[in-house]
């Protein structure tokens, strides 16, 4: 028997990371990908986009698909059902206001640009020298900004979110304001206490230590019913190996960094550019005996 053979059972439920995973090089969802899904869903399975996007850069994709489906949004920290149950949360775990009140003063006084997600809209303090992070996070995801004159108004709230968007780590020059810098520096801080996660080279992100796709998987499967054994998750990032290791059966593609292809129960030899979902659907998803 073959490690695929092993693997292969009547998946009811199919969740899908987007950038690096679905998506391709020009953040399209390939015909080959979307005709599998769409077979998949026909056949009475449930399709799941997962993603660190806003639910509203989310959902254009099912459009884009001919489908419907739950959104696992914000990397788990909101979780929608499909649009034709009305969109109702299935799942919300926000970021304490202390964290994000200091997170706030911080990038306030060191200069930097927080992205702040409340009540699903995008804020950020209006200030021109940074307008090129905010610019460069719309161009990547679609969301849309409200600029504020500063975030003071949202002191003791609880965001969906926190993004700094910075410039990349530039590997041998070391320089305090990139990404791996400011990894370094809040991981150390807060510890287990808020998850601080590294995704696009740009993007630092907070969340409430019990915040992920991997727990947002697992809610979604037990609302429609749906054992955790028989679902089937896709992603390539730091971000989904919560999805991978909860999901019955973890697949990362080719492109995937380490930390994910270590996490998953099996590793693509194709990329998001060479349909890796499709493949692995055919050769994992098995019809009901």
């Amino acid at each position: 028997m073959t490690d695929l053979d092993a693997l292969a059972r009547p998946f009811k439920l199919v969740a899908l990371d987007l950038d690096g995973t679905l998506l391709n090089a020009e953040s399209e969802v390939s015909e080959a990908d979307a005709q599998a899904l769409r077979d998949f869903a026909h056949a009475g399975g449930v399709v799941v986009l997962a993603s660190g996007r806003m639910t509203d850069n989310i959902r254009p994709f099912y459009d884009s698909l001919g489908l419907d489906g739950p959104t696992i949004a914000y990397n788990g920290a909101l979780t929608r059902t499909s649009a034709a149950e009305g969109a109702t949360v299935i799942l919300e775990t926000s970021l304490p206001a202390r964290y994000a009140d200091e997170l706030i003063d911080y990038t306030e006084r060191e200069h930097l640009q927080l992205n702040y997600y409340h009540e699903e809209k995008l804020y950020a303090r209006e200030e021109p020298s940074l307008r090129r992070f905010a610019d460069l996070y719309s161009a990547q995801t679609g969301a849309v900004f409200h600029f504020l004159p500063d975030l003071h108004r949202f002191r003791g709230c609880e965001p969906t979110k926190l993004i700094i968007v910075t410039d990349p780590t530039v590997p041998g020059h070391p320089d305090p304001r990139h990404r791996d810098e400011l990894y370094a520096v809040w991981k150390q801080r807060w510890g287990e206490q808020v998850t601080v996660m590294r995704t696009n080279p740009e993007y630092l992100e907070f969340y409430h230590c019990e915040a992920s796709k991997g727990r947002a998987l697992l809610a979604v499967a037990d609302h429609y019913g749906i054992d955790p054994s028989l679902t089937l998750a896709f992603g390539d990032n730091f971000n989904d190996v919560s999805m991978l290791r909860a999901a019955g059966c973890g697949v990362a593609v080719a492109n995937a960094n380490e930390e994910a292809k270590a996490m998953a129960d099996w590793v693509s030899s194709l990329t998001n550019d060479e349909h890796a979902v499709a493949d692995a659907i055919e050769k994992l998803v098995r019809p009901e005996a």
